[in-house]
Order: structure tokens, then sequence, then C-alpha cells
């Protein structure tokens, strides 16, 4: 299932590491309305809110801690599992290299596998407090990216985090095409009373969200 639900995650959320995200586009007024929060079946840290229309406001939660690498340079862990599950063993944390600069703060994230040190995360940050290089937890709202604030990431003094990401949608009686910043994926859909299925185009399910009150 964690396998399965990652997947489905990586289309939502895919473009989170561009550095400018552009500008959101005017978008059509949907021909089928979704109305109300949605979360995914058997996980509680994301959550689907449709309103107005044709806005989508998607939000993963989970918690994140400040360390030091070897060269004692500061870094932050990020950890968008469902912790309210996850055993803390099993938590997947993502670290980035926190480096400030001018008006951004950039995190900077390296693996075997990649390399964005030439195409760091830019943070801006909104409201609060700009605690990221403080390596304390603190609260505040940073924009992703250089361009519109559609992709936030909202620190908590708890040590939680939210990322955040305004969308749109348009939905006809059989498909709805989920858009960003970066780009749109279009799904087959079947709304029923007790639940809102997401398919691939060869209509298998990708992900069942469940309407909240």
């Amino acid at each position: 299932m964690k396998q399965k639900l990652a997947k489905a995650l990586l289309l939502i959320f895919s473009g989170i590491l561009l550095t400018g995200c552009g500008v959101l586009e005017k978008y059509t007024e949907s021909e089928v309305v979704l109305d109300g929060k949605y979360k995914m079946e058997n996980v509680d840290n994301v959550t689907f809110s449709f309103r107005d229309k044709k806005n989508l406001i998607v939000r993963q939660s989970g918690i994140y801690e400040f360390t030091k690498n070897a060269e004692g340079e500061s870094v932050i862990r990020i950890c968008l599992d469902d912790t309210s599950r996850e055993l803390p063993e099993d938590y997947s944390y993502t670290e980035y290299l926190l480096k400030k600069d001018g008006l951004y703060t950039k995190l900077i994230y390296t693996s075997e596998e990649f390399d964005l040190e030439e195409s760091p995360m830019l943070l801006v940050p909104l409201k609060g407090t700009d605690g990221l290089v403080s390596g304390d937890y603190f609260t505040g709202t940073y924009q992703i990216g250089a361009e519109g604030d559609g992709y936030q990431y909202k620190f908590q003094k708890d040590g939680t985090i939210i990322m955040q990401i305004e969308q749109n949608y348009y939905a006809d009686k059989k498909k709805i095409t989920l858009s960003d910043y970066a780009g749109s994926t279009e799904y087959l859909y079947e709304k029923t009373e007790e639940n809102l299925i997401l398919q691939n185009q060869d209509g298998e399910s990708i992900m069942v969200l469940i309407p909240q009150k």
C-alpha cells in the first residue's frame, strides 16, 4: 500500500523541486462542480479541498527537524509520511542543506542518485518568522519557488510542517484534470455517495478520496 500511495502522491506533488513555477493561468469553471474536503483512503495526512467551482487546495502534513552534516553545515530533515500510522523508525526523511542567499533560503538536496546543487529549491518568507537557518523550531510560511505562492511550506513551532499546493480542477462527467504551476494531469474518475475515485487512463484506481465533514 505504501508503494502505491507514493506513486499517487508523486503525481500530485510533482514539480515541487522547480525553482520557478511560472504564473498560474486563468481556468474555466468546472462543468461538474466538486465541493468540500476529502482525505485519502487509509491516509490521515493528505487532504484535498475543492471549492469555488474550480479551485483545489492539496495539503500534506508531516514533521521536520534540524541537524548538522559532517562538515558542520545546517541541514533540515523533512518527513511527509503519515506519522499517525507509521512507526518513528519507519519515517522517511528527506535531507536538505540550508543556504541563505539574499531574499531566498536555498534547500539543496543531494544523494547518490540525484544532484540538485545547481538547481536548489528556493524558499521565500511570506509570513511569521524567517527561521530556517536558525536551527530551532519556529512558526513561519514560505513560498516554494521564485514566482507565485501556489506552493508553500508551513512550519510550526511544535515541529510539524504542511506542504500546500494551490491547484485548479476541471471535471466533466468522465474525466478530471488537476492543474498547477508545474503542469496538469488528467484522470478518469468516479464519484459516489461514499467517495471520489481517481483512475488512470486504463481505469485502474490511483487514489480513493473520502469526504470529510
